[in-house]
């Protein structure tokens, strides 16, 4: 009697279940509404609180099913799922609709139409607001090694810079200026003969200054020119170690020899020369340096 009772209760139980078992919904979903060409999107039915349930197949035009698979939930209250793998391969807008569902809900056949539901798909190619190509994607891999001759081709430049500049102020250090060339002995006296005349002390009485400034300018040029510690001889010194000298001519020995002894009267004597007499001195020591000059 007990086990009876329990059967009764169990029986009133899914009579009750299939009397409530009229499905509630028919739900649609989709995994991505925007997809790529070619790109797989997963289209979903599920029907819930029914039996024997039959699912329409999707065709849908440039829309391809690629496989269907049936997931079923629950125990007592089932849920059937119906997933579809589609994809498709003209770039637009689709709209999945006019399905039905074919079922038994208390032992009874129903029909249900199944929502509609939205798919995008778009090009990879071009961009549907402004229809610019798209940049090509490179290998990853070869982003890697494009980096990597990108870093060497840099550290190579920069060392072919950096030996550049090495070299150049290498070059720089040990080019040394050239120091000027000396200058000759004639080219010395000349300047200092110019300065004398500019200072005027023949006509400003100063007959001695101008006669033993005029005397240390050959006696400079001789030192100078011949290398002969002139400047430190007295006149009688200087004339005797002269004598015998063979780069000085006998004419030329001879003009030096008055151009001393008027420049020591004038200095040590106190006598006093005419104006033919100071610019024949001057002219003197000039003409001794002019044919007494180092030629190149």
């Amino acid at each position: 009697m007990v086990l009876k009772a329990v059967l009764t209760i169990f029986m009133i139980y899914l009579t009750a279940g299939a009397a409530a078992g009229a499905p509630d919904n028919v739900t649609v979903s989709v995994f991505k509404n925007t997809v790529a060409i070619g790109e797989r999107f997963l289209y979903s039915i599920t029907v819930k609180n029914a039996k024997d349930v039959e699912f329409p197949v999707p065709d849908a035009d440039n829309l391809t099913l690629v496989k269907s698979t049936l997931v079923t939930r629950g125990l007592f209250n089932k849920e059937y799922t119906m997933q579809y793998v589609m994809r498709g391969f003209v770039p637009g807008e689709y709209v999945l609709s006019g399905y039905r569902v074919k079922y038994k809900a208390a032992d009874i056949s129903k029909e249900q139409d199944v929502p509609p539901v939205n798919v995008t798909i778009h090009s990879t190619l071009f961009d549907n607001d402004t229809l610019e190509i798209a940049d090509i994607k490179g290998p990853e891999e070869d982003t890697g090694r494009h980096n990597l001759y990108f870093i060497i081709a840099a550290v190579l430049l920069t060392a072919a810079v950096a030996a550049l500049i090495y070299y150049l102020v290498k070059r720089r250090k040990g080019k040394k200026a050239l120091p000027p060339p000396p200058r000759r002995a004639h080219e010395t006296a000349y300047e200092a003969l110019q300065r004398l005349k500019e200072k005027n002390l023949d006509k400003s009485g100063l007959i001695k200054e101008y006669f033993t400034e005029l005397s240390s300018i050959v006696r400079y040029y001789i030192e100078d020119r011949f290398k002969l510690k002139a400047p430190e001889m007295t006149t009688e010194e200087f004339l005797f170690m002269v004598r015998g000298s063979e780069e000085l001519s006998g004419a030329h020995k001879e003009l030096l020899k008055d151009f001393l002894n008027r420049s020591d009267m004038v200095k040590f004597a106190k006598y006093g020369p005419s104006f033919d007499e100071i610019q024949g001195s001057f002219i003197s020591a000039k003409k001794f340096i002019d044919e007494t000059r180092e030629f190149p």
